[in-house]
């Protein structure tokens, strides 16, 4: 059995196992995003708040907004990792300040 931080742990991990091929790593400020695309689908992932973007599992772009709750999750509007992926980056571009219920706002 996994404990909150193995899991969180396990999802990053998992993430660097793609890195050499598919992963795009962008440091923004203290944060980093990381994009990843793979045959099955695409996540974005802002660390280290390790905040995930996907459309595993659904088959539709959803934010997992909490960390420790991974099965819980908000669906977006937007459906392109692109569009999505840009948008954050933006937003972390210009805020000083990082708010998940802002950028979820943005995203639906």
């Amino acid at each position: 059995m996994l404990v909150k931080n193995q899991q969180i742990y396990k999802y990053s991990t998992n993430l660097l196992l793609y890195e050499n091929e598919k992963t795009k790593a962008n440091p923004i400020g203290d944060k980093i995003l990381y994009k990843v695309k793979t045959p099955n689908g695409w996540s974005i992932i802002i660390m280290p708040d390790n905040i995930l973007i996907d459309n595993y599992h659904v088959g539709k772009a959803h934010i997992h907004p909490d960390p420790q709750n991974h099965t819980y999750r908000v669906e977006l509007s937007l459906q392109d990792c692109e569009k999505i992926y840009e948008l954050i980056k933006d937003y972390l571009n210009v805020t000083n300040n990082f708010d998940i219920e802002e950028l979820m706002e943005m995203l639906k």
